[in-house]
């Protein structure tokens, strides 16, 4: 796949696999993931658009699992 033709280029791929990935390890239905898919997408693009700051911060600190927002 070339970065032309997916939106984000390489991370949107490394994403998509990594998610694939998960899916099927967990035993996930397709239209269960699919959904998934789209909404996960969907915040990323959200996030991305809005120049997400504290996102940035939060992933360049270690990233835990949740970030802290106090």
């Amino acid at each position: 796949m070339s970065d032309a033709k997916t939106p984000g280029g390489k991370w949107y791929v490394e994403l998509l696999e990594r998610f694939n990935t998960l899916m099927e390890r967990l035993g996930i239905p397709n239209d269960v993931s699919g959904e998934m898919k789209t909404f996960i997408l969907g915040v990323a693009r959200e996030q991305y658009m809005a120049g997400n700051r504290s996102g940035i911060r939060w992933a360049r600190q270690g990233g835990a699992s949740s970030p802290s927002y106090s």
